[in-house]
């Protein structure tokens, strides 16, 4: 075998690697930049775009079949958001 080979192998390798690697960091972060940005929208008061963020997050969660310990910590969060909106909608039909 001929060194230009080895070479082109070792070429062929690194570049497949730094695809895998950019591919799975870009699956990696869709979910926690949604949740990001949930949670700055929720600090912001916007709960039902906040709500939508992390609904959104949790479907990638599970898309994704990624750790479910995230996945419950967001159902968590949307199932006090939406206690939230309930509460202020009954608040503001009440006065």
């Amino acid at each position: 075998m001929s060194y230009s080979f080895f070479l082109f192998l070792v070429i062929t390798l690194i570049i497949l690697s730094l695809i895998l690697i950019v591919f799975a960091n870009y699956k990696k972060n869709s979910h926690t930049e949604l949740y990001k940005e949930g949670v700055r929208n929720e600090n912001n008061g916007r709960y039902i775009i906040a709500l939508q963020n992390y609904q959104d997050a949790l479907s990638e969660v599970k898309k994704l079949r990624l750790d479910n310990k995230f996945g419950k910590k967001i159902a968590q969060r949307i199932k006090i958001l939406q206690t939230l909106i309930d509460y202020e909608k009954n608040f503001q039909n009440s006065l």
